[in-house]
């Protein structure tokens, strides 16, 4: 298993879209890419992430898909309901990013958004 978050600026009050800062009220959206090289299905895949800094998690912001800049696949933040089988499935509660199962040689990307404080 390998894990890689990246992060990036997408807005800002002052600058906007054109190249904005990590200022308060900042808009940041986060990627963390989880990937399988294994040969065997990992179940309960659980990544658990503490972000550095003021930051609040945007509600309803969380998408998954194969990769970061397919993550298109609308998650509700909560591990119940018909999405957490969409293929991938996932929830956030605190700090706490949880996914269903992670097929052998796979890897899924989930994104969200948070404010900076």
């Amino acid at each position: 298993m390998s894990v890689t978050k990246i992060s990036s600026v997408i807005s800002d009050p002052v600058n906007g879209t054109t190249n904005p800062k990590r200022i308060p009220d900042a808009i940041v959206q986060y990627c963390i890419l989880i990937s399988n090289s294994g040969s065997a299905t990992a179940n309960a895949v659980t990544a658990t992430d503490t972000l550095t800094g003021p930051f609040t998690y945007t509600p309803g912001t969380m998408k998954s898909g194969s990769n970061c800049g397919s993550a298109t696949t609308e998650e509700d933040d909560n591990a119940t309901g018909a999405d957490e089988s969409n293929p991938y499935g996932a929830s956030i509660s605190g700090s706490t990013i949880t996914a269903a199962a992670l097929g052998p040689a796979s890897s899924f990307a989930l994104t969200f958004r948070v404010t900076v404080d």
